[in-house]
């Protein structure tokens, strides 16, 4: 079985389409549409829950990967993965019944490819960087964000469903924190690569403004992704990582 699989070995049904996402993100220029900012109507609630949805898939698969990847981890760092893929495949169950309930299926919408690229690293240290400190603390400003909305909706349903996930993604993000520091011990350049990794990923998603610091924001009325920090204070991060966080979003956010 091939170790560290590009995105286009991975198994989909013949209804969903895969597109890289700057081609998408091209298209939505195009067509003047500004993806940083969430609309509070249906549609767009749908659209948002199919990329949540794919995108706990692909932290499904990452996490089955990450152990398959590096068999010579230590029993409980695979034991932790394991969890991890258990946790996911049920997060992807509940957006699965929230876009139903929504009335919408997958496949309605594109998936994009960006979680799984972001998840490509030859370390463990640095995967676990990438995809539980920088994934998964997208995922806790993701998830906040959402449930503002769904309580501005007066949509229970989707607040208390995605609360109960966010409590999950919290403990995601303690682990990479816990891993990434136990494997890099006595190596400082190890970590110093691992956490490189991670602001690396962390950019991505600030391009553009794509997200930003809650203080940043004039009138914030919850259509801006924003830094979650109190949900990232829960999960293990430090001030100075948020900070550092918020440093790289006002930086992208000025280009």
């Amino acid at each position: 079985m091939q170790k560290f699989i590009p995105v286009d070995r991975l198994a989909r049904p013949e209804n969903m389409v895969v597109m890289r996402s700057r081609q998408v993100r091209d298209i939505r220029d195009e067509q003047n549409l500004d993806r940083r900012e969430l609309p509070f109507d249906e549609e767009a609630l749908r659209a948002r829950l199919h990329g949540i949805l794919t995108g706990e898939i692909q932290a499904m698969e990452a996490a089955g990967r990450t152990l398959f990847d590096f068999p010579d981890t230590p029993w409980e760092f695979q034991l932790d993965m394991a969890r991890q893929v258990w946790d996911e495949s049920r997060h992807t169950e509940i957006f699965l019944r929230l876009l139903e309930y929504m009335g919408a299926h997958l496949g309605d919408y594109i998936e994009t490819e960006i979680l799984w690229r972001c998840a490509q690293a030859n370390d463990p240290a640095a995967r676990v960087a990438g995809i539980n400190r920088g994934l998964e603390g997208l995922a806790c400003d993701v998830f906040d964000q959402l449930i503002r909305i769904a309580q501005r909706n007066g949509d229970e349903v989707i607040e208390r469903a995605v609360d109960y996930v966010l409590a999950d993604e919290i403990t995601h993000v303690r682990m990479g924190s816990k891993w990434m520091r136990k494997l890099t011990e006595g190596d400082p350049e190890r970590l110093k690569r691992a956490q490189e990794f991670q602001d690396s990923v962390d950019e991505v998603f600030n391009f553009r403004g794509g997200r930003r610091a809650r203080e940043d924001i004039t009138n914030d009325n919850g259509t801006l992704l924003t830094i979650a920090r109190e949900a990232r204070l829960l999960a293990g991060f430090t001030e100075e990582e948020i900070e550092r966080l918020i440093a790289s979003s006002r930086k992208s956010a000025a280009y």
